[in-house]
């Protein structure tokens, strides 16, 4: 699933599933934190990868046969369990008939009345969500979506120092990232037993582009944050790195770092260190921030140069 919630929907009238699609898409990303995916067909598609969609979105009455009920069955007779809402302005009793007896597993039902078909959407999209994803599995999600977000920084370091250098730049970034890069390489060989270990320093004969790489995520942070434009984000705090600080790179920290655990009755992500508890809201936050990160990244490439 990563941060994309993916849904298929097939449908003989776009217009009236284009008039109530922006209020799913809001629940999607504002109730759940993912970024919405959605597909239409108004018809049978060979194309179709149904297996890759976390939802189907199904109408009796479609383009051309075959109907959303055969459609559906077919669907399952390749093994393709994604859930299936289906519905039809004929009413419920006639598709669950029409599913009754076509034996269909794994169906919910909606009539197309806008405010019970939302409502319908919302629970099926809550389900999937616990479903697929307990907390052990989101901490997976969110570590792989930070280290996206150290590629797109990474991405943007290139961009400003390396593709559009100049010597401002490069002396901007040796003051402030290279300088301090070589003050925590001498600490950790002043610590360092000569008579066990062999070091060397070879950072200071490094280019900016073999220095960015092996930059950690503070450090990228650190160099992003001199160069972002102010018109683009508008810190909570200081600035820009004491906000990625603490919503990406200290909460990425203790989930490396965490085991799950019950606490009243329910599970949780709890640190070693016994400070911090994650639930299932506190990842929709997370979700939040990582997809907010990841939009003004994505903004910045445009302006890094």
């Amino acid at each position: 699933m990563r941060l994309k919630y993916k849904i298929l929907w097939v449908e003989n009238d776009s217009d009236w599933a284009e008039s109530i699609e922006e209020e799913i898409k809001e629940l999607v990303e504002q109730q759940y934190g993912f970024d919405y995916d959605r597909t239409f067909a108004s018809k049978q598609n060979d194309a179709i990868m149904f297996n890759d969609y976390d939802l189907i979105l199904m109408d009796l009455n479609l383009e051309s046969e075959p109907t959303g009920d055969v459609l559906i069955k077919n669907i399952r007779d390749r093994e393709i369990y994604t859930d299936v809402i289906f519905y039809s302005a004929d009413g419920l009793q006639k598709i669950k008939q029409r599913a009754h007896d076509l034996d269909l597993e794994g169906v919910y039902f909606a009539s197309r009345n806008k405010d019970l078909f939302i409502n319908k959407v919302n629970s099926i999209i809550k389900t999937t969500i616990h479903k697929v994803q307990d907390l052990n599995n989101l901490r997976g999600l969110v570590m792989a979506e930070v280290s996206e977000l150290d590629v797109l920084m990474s991405d943007i370091l290139n961009e400003y120092y390396v593709l559009s250098a100049s010597e401002e730049k490069t002396q901007l970034f040796h003051k402030h990232i290279t300088k301090s890069q070589e003050q925590r390489i001498k600490d950790l060989l002043e610590n360092c037993n000569g008579k066990s270990k062999m070091c060397c320093h070879v950072w200071k004969s490094l280019s900016i582009d073999k220095i960015i790489p092996d930059l950690e995520s503070y450090s990228m942070a650190k160099a992003v944050n001199y160069i972002i434009p102010s018109d683009l984000y508008i810190p909570r705090k200081a600035n820009f790195l004491e906000d990625y600080n603490e919503d990406i790179i200290s909460i990425r920290n203790q989930l490396a770092h965490c085991k799950s655990e019950s606490i009243d009755g329910k599970e949780v992500l709890k640190t070693r260190k016994g400070d911090a508890a994650f639930s299932d809201e506190d990842f929709k936050r997370i979700r939040l921030n990582i997809r907010k990160y990841s939009d003004l990244f994505k903004q910045m490439l445009g302006f890094a140069k």
